[in-house]
């Protein structure tokens, strides 16, 4: 489902919509939890009550990165508010939980997933060429391991680099954090 669908679903109060938001959020959600919180069961719940919250705010947003936000936001204060109730023996651990680091980590992990989903739709090569580089391959390994010259990667990499750059449209930024 498409970002704009998807938007305009949720906030019409589509349980499908929900759904689709929830099975693409809900991992990364609970990675992030877990950032805070070492119990999985704990994170768990945080991430639930997170999607419940925004449910019932669901006509209050304007944008799909609205709703992503909101998650992000609410799965994060209730975690320091956990953290606050459990009486934490090494309080610096609340101290050192760098809310930037997290979520720059968290917002580099979603461009990521955008980035990989694009070269997932590219054919043969450039799929494989684009996948070795943002695992952080050199021209010179992906040609040995593909057996091409580096000239033919580096000849690829740039075809395959305007096609994602054409699918990605307003994302397109993305690609000058990883290429």
């Amino acid at each position: 489902m498409k970002q704009k669908a998807l938007y305009d679903g949720f906030v019409k109060g589509d349980e499908k919509a929900l759904e689709v938001l929830y099975d693409q959020y809900f991992a990364t959600l609970g990675v992030y939890a877990s950032r805070f919180l070492r119990e999985e069961d704990m994170c768990v719940d945080v991430v639930h009550e997170s999607f419940i919250k925004t449910w019932e705010k669901r006509g209050q947003f304007t944008s799909f990165q609205a709703i992503i936000g909101f998650l992000y936001t609410c799965v994060r204060n209730a975690c320091l508010n956990e953290l606050r109730h459990l009486d934490i023996k090494n309080k610096a651990l609340l101290q050192q939980a760098s809310v930037c680091d997290i979520e720059n980590e968290i917002i580099e992990n979603e461009v990521k997933r955008i980035i990989w989903a694009e070269i997932a739709r590219l054919s043969g090569d450039y799929r494989d060429i684009m996948a070795m580089s943002l695992e952080g391959y050199s021209t010179k390994e992906i040609s040995e391991e593909l057996n091409l010259s580096e000239q033919t990667i580096k000849n690829k990499k740039g075809e395959a680099l305007k096609q994602l750059r054409k699918n990605m449209g307003p994302y397109q930024w993305c690609l000058r954090c990883f290429f």
